[in-house]
């Protein structure tokens, strides 16, 4: 069976919730598959047990199988259950450690355009002052506050 996985917008906190309850459901399948050695024994030996005592045409066997299926159900159902209640927890951490990532990229793509529009701006404002010092100093800082400005565009992730 495909994943469900559908990816979703940055901005959605529950985006990476889907992808962490396929891998969780993954991961209940196979504990189920681990569990199924012990019902396979658990079913043998009830059976070969109402053979002994000849109670195999009885209802005992449907009451007893019964009781086995339960037992296995409750055992994979509370798997089961915590681990739809971590993945909701885990595809919100991934979410959030998304959000930081690209925030910090954010933060260190603004502090280059920042610096460099201080640069920018120091040699035009040196330039256009004929050579003088506080022209350059000028320029430099009002340099600095157009890549400050741009910094702030939510939109600069990429």
């Amino acid at each position: 069976m495909p994943p469900r996985y559908t990816p979703r917008g940055r901005d959605d906190p529950y985006g990476d919730v889907p992808q962490a309850m396929d891998f969780a459901r993954e991961g209940v399948e196979g504990y189920g598959e681990t569990l199924r050695p012990g019902l396979l024994h658990d079913i043998g030996t009830t059976l070969g047990g109402l053979n002994e005592i000849g109670a195999l045409r009885s209802g005992t066997v449907g009451t007893e199988l019964h009781s086995i299926g339960e037992r296995y159900g409750a055992q994979v159902g509370a798997y089961g259950k915590m681990a739809a209640s971590e993945s909701v927890r885990t595809g919100l951490e991934a979410n959030r450690l998304r959000f930081e990532r690209e925030e910090a990229r954010r933060k260190r793509k603004s502090g280059v355009v920042k610096a460099i529009g201080s640069v920018l701006g120091a040699a035009v404002g040196f330039v256009a002052s004929g050579g003088n010092p506080l022209g350059a100093a000028a320029g430099y800082s009002a340099g600095g506050g157009v890549g400050a400005s741009d910094a702030s565009y939510d939109g600069a992730y990429g």
